[in-house]
């Protein structure tokens, strides 16, 4: 049972309770896994350097004061007074520096928030927990029930093992193991439940109006109180009542983060439903014929494991981005991801069908990307991976305590000099990183999805972290004469984290950093080479970087085609076909004779079921003896159709307007002008006043046309659509 090492059940501890929101907020949450996962990243590198900055400059400038006291008395007293405030605001800065754009700002709920919040203050736990134990492999004692024991004093340390991690709500790194406690249960995180909680109120501080935004305040003052009285029973042990309302606290502590995210999704649920009713296009055709968007998601998915789903997964938080920014500013205001997530939309509703993703698997998808692949990126990560080596055995493979001769061997002979250069090299990677990351930043302010942002943004802080990390090291080593094994900091908060806090341990942790740093996959590098090699258009790439390399796989099977309706009995040439411009010509005015007709058609088909429409105008009509009719996919979901959801899919792809009936009466128009033709003739003719047509373009937007291009077959069918002339 205690067989993992001390760093890895403490890592695994942390990430598994931020998974454990990730999985429960996946109704309401539009941030991807891997965005909060970094998060977890900057709560290390980024809240982690700046708050142990601050703790040390405010009890050093205090004690240094005529009435400052003793250094081990201020940083007694800050403990539980200052630091636990400089915690709380220290960890959800990095979310509202992320608000700071006006993306972000728009597309996150309340929900991504909390889960960002949570993953920002389980990193920062996990820093204190590596940093008080991350060493202490050699010293550490198996416990029955599984985990180790760091023989501190009777109420030692107790990292837990794999069963006690997987059977608790939010698992904190380590805890405190009663004396003769002989099935101990992991404890919960304290930072997680803190961060989260503030979390929603920097949400609430953002989203809110007027003066629902100070209620946000609330939980921020909560957070920190709390915080502060359990401190406070730590530092002085006399202080009974303030330990046993502690105790009282820390058995319901893991509701917290489960009581803040119900209240989250709560909110983001009523403005997601608010949203449906105001934001067009966006809804699936399954959708729009009935069935729930969690029906029609999970049929769509199902057609091909992984694939599919992953696109309905990614399609569903991305919606969710749209609805939050139209929740907050009309949707008009977020026009780039409307029409992503209407080009997406349109891209599902050509795939929902077994056709589409016959041959569409893993050696297909790589040959699709392969050409689109950004080369550099897998150079960058070896690169990385080398520098990382000896951080991963010395924290990873060297916290396992059958392994400790390992990170002994670390700490002694030449082992601290090798980190300490592993390290420096690392110091100098990372700056290049950096700028190549800042570039980065501006090249993703073009993309609609906010995620993309906040990768970049986290990406930065983790990387400004490690820098200010490592100088600080270097700097204090020279000014203090220490050497790479020497302690760093004494007497210092953090939970005394630092207190034994040596250099070859912050070298290690700066090579860790790397982890955060690869650079983004298929995304971005589709976009730019599909947009380079002319495969795709500027808009196409710019939708298909918002799925990342699920782009790849939709457009891959949208490229396998949809079967359509043609014209019928083979009759089809190049004028009658999707997006094809017969030559010009002037198109027929519309006369007062016709714009009555169309009135008096439009009021009487109004009256019907949309059933009853397409049958009446299906049937058609005679005239001198030639019975006219429209193409029967008119008046259904084929090509030009009443419900044709490729409109947008097609424009793009095909780089020419695509124009779509609105409703019964516009098809019964162009029936009417196709009679007045007669058979095997073709002509254009303008559209009635308040006709319902409308044109896609290839760059996602739409227009309402103004003419349709009419073509009557032999046998009397009618084929039409609209266009602009």
């Amino acid at each position: 049972m205690g067989g993992l090492g001390v760093a890895v059940l403490m890592v695994a501890a942390t990430v598994y309770g931020v998974v454990q929101l990730l999985v429960l907020s996946s109704p309401t949450r539009s941030v991807r896994v891997s965005t909060v996962l970094l998060a977890i990243a900057v709560g290390v590198y980024g809240c982690g350097i700046i708050t142990a900055l601050l703790e040390y400059a405010y009890t050093r400038t205090v004690s240094d004061q005529s009435h400052g006291g003793a250094l081990l008395n201020t940083v007694k007293t800050a403990s539980y007074t200052v630091d636990p405030v400089i915690e709380e605001l220290v960890k959800i800065t990095p979310l509202l520096l992320a608000a700071w754009n006006v993306k972000i700002r728009r597309q996150w709920g309340l929900t991504d928030y909390v889960v960002t919040g949570a993953a920002l203050g389980a990193g920062f736990g996990l820093l204190e927990a590596v940093a008080r134990f991350g060493l202490d492999a050699a010293r550490a004692i198996s416990h029955p029930a599984g985990g180790w024991i760091i023989p501190d004093s009777l109420q030692a340390p107790w990292i837990a093992g794999p069963d006690q991690v997987f059977a608790a709500w939010f698992p904190a790194p380590f805890t405190t193991l009663d004396f003769g406690g002989a099935h101990p249960a992991a404890g919960t995180s304290p930072h997680l439940v803190y961060t989260a909680a503030a979390a929603l109120g920097v949400g609430i501080l953002i989203r809110g109006r007027r003066w629902l935004r100070a209620l946000g305040l609330v939980p921020i003052a909560a957070a920190c109180a709390h915080h502060m009285l359990t401190n406070y029973a730590a530092a002085q042990p006399g202080a009974q009542d303030a330990q046993s309302l502690v105790e009282d606290l820390n058995g319901i502590l893991w509701t917290i983060p489960l009581a803040v995210l119900t209240i989250a999704m709560g909110a983001d649920m009523w403005q997601i439903r608010r949203a449906k009713r105001t934001v067009p296009g966006v809804l699936l055709r399954e959708e729009r014929a009935g069935r729930t968007g969690l029906t029609a998601l999970t049929g769509y998915g199902l057609w091909r494991v992984p694939w599919s789903t992953l696109i309905a997964l990614r399609f569903a938080r991305m919606r969710r981005a749209l609805f939050y920014a139209a929740a907050s500013t009309p949707y008009t205001d977020s026009d780039p991801l409307h029409r992503t997530v209407a080009w997406t939309t349109a891209q599902i509703d050509t795939t929902d069908h077994q056709h589409a993703w016959q041959g569409i698997g893993l050696r297909t998808v790589r040959q699709a990307a392969h050409s689109l692949r950004d080369r550099r990126r897998r150079w960058f990560i070896l690169i990385s991976l080398v520098l990382m080596l000896p951080a991963l055995v010395f924290l990873g493979a060297g916290s396992f305590p059958a392994a400790a001769e390992l990170q002994k061997h670390f700490t002694t002979s030449d082992g601290p000099a090798v980190l300490m250069a592993f390290g420096i090299a690392a110091l100098l990677w990372t700056t290049w990183t950096l700028t190549r990351l800042l570039r980065t930043w501006q090249a993703t302010s073009t993309l609609p999805l906010a995620d993309a942002h906040a990768i970049v943004r986290f990406r930065v802080w983790t990387a400004l972290g490690s820098l200010i990390a490592g100088t600080v090291l270097l700097l204090r080593m020279q000014q203090e004469g220490l050497g790479a094994g020497d302690k760093l900091f004494r007497n210092f908060h953090l939970l005394e984290a630092l207190n034994n806090f040596v250099a070859y341990l912050g070298f290690a942790l700066i090579l860790l950093a790397l982890l955060a740093l690869f650079p983004p996959g298929g995304g971005l590098a589709f976009a730019g080479a599909g947009v380079a090699a002319g495969t795709i258009t500027v808009e196409a790439a710019i939708h298909a970087a918002a799925l990342g390399t699920l782009g790849v796989v939709l457009m891959t099977a949208a490229g396998g085609g949809a079967p359509t309706d043609g014209p019928p009995e083979g009759q089809a040439d190049a004028g009658s076909q999707s997006g094809s411009r017969p030559k010009s010509e002037e198109p027929n005015p519309v006369t007062e004779e016709q714009q009555q007709s169309f009135n008096q058609s439009q009021q009487h088909l109004n009256g019907l079921s949309k059933r009853k429409q397409a049958d009446e105008v299906g049937r058609g009509f005679e005239k001198d003896g030639q019975k006219y009719k429209p193409e029967a996919p008119l008046l259904k979901t084929g090509k030009h159709g009443v419900d044709w959801s490729e409109g947008t899919a097609r424009a793009i792809r095909d780089g020419r307007p695509q124009g779509q009936f609105g409703s019964a009466a516009d098809v019964k128009y162009a029936a009417e002008r196709g009679a007045e033709l007669g058979p095997n003739k073709t002509g254009f003719f303008r559209l009635p006043e308040g006709h319902n047509c409308i044109e896609y373009l290839p760059d996602g937007t739409t227009r309402t046309p103004n003419s349709i291009f009419v073509k009557v077959y032999p046998n009397g069918k009618v084929h039409a659509y609209p266009l602009t002339r």
